[in-house]
């Protein structure tokens, strides 16, 4: 039994070594990458596809990402930096909304894995939550919060987005405890702990609706 244990072990230390070769592999090859995760808050199935554009305007005329993503579903991928044509598609391939989007890296050599956040919805906006007032917990988890300053009565909207274009959350809140979009939240946090979560809020919606 040991030894099956340790042959497993041995076996996921492997992967994990293969996977950061990889990476290193493929940044040497072609360039760092910037991650992007996104996702669609519609009631309908919709695609996505990005295409660089070249410094002389001219189109690639290849797709970087070309995704179909389901309602509510969550789909994560990787483009070099650069200028791309964006373009949705609805759930009968007939074009919903196209624009051109530019990004660099914060550094040129490495890849950077705080993901470009983007909704193919196009049509709410984002806010960060700072969710420490949801875990009041008892007098003394209250009393030790307080102390290393985490406490507050009300959640506290920390930053917004609009939801028309790839949006960047600082890592001041992703290196944190981070509840993403379709994540729950979990049912307790240690005292002191720092914990946002990404809230859509329909803009279309006159009470301001956050979907959950």
């Amino acid at each position: 039994m040991k030894t099956i244990i340790k042959v497993f072990l041995g076996f996921v230390v492997f992967l994990i070594l293969c996977g950061g070769i990889l990476s290193i592999i493929e940044n040497e090859y072609d360039g760092a990458r910037q991650y992007f995760r996104m996702f669609n808050t519609s009631e309908e199935q919709k695609s996505v596809t990005f295409e660089m554009i070249y410094e002389n305007g001219k189109p690639s005329n290849v797709w970087a990402i070309n995704e179909i993503i389901n309602s509510g579903n969550v789909v994560n991928a990787k483009l070099l930096p650069g200028t791309y044509l964006v373009k949705i598609w609805d759930h009968e391939d007939a074009l919903e909304n196209e624009f051109e989007f530019s990004f660099s890296l914060p550094n040129p050599e490495e890849s950077n894995y705080n993901y470009y956040r983007f909704d193919i919805a196009m049509n709410k906006g984002f806010r960060v939550v700072d969710m420490a007032a949801v875990y009041e917990g008892s007098s003394l988890t209250n009393t030790m919060s307080k102390a290393v300053g985490t406490y507050q009565d009300d959640i506290l909207v920390v930053e917004t987005y609009n939801g028309d274009r790839p949006f960047l959350i600082s890592e001041t809140y992703t290196d944190r405890t981070f509840i993403d979009i379709y994540e729950d939240m979990p049912t307790r946090i240690r005292y002191g702990e720092l914990i946002y979560r990404l809230e859509v809020v329909d803009v279309d919606s006159a009470a301001k609706e956050i979907i959950k």
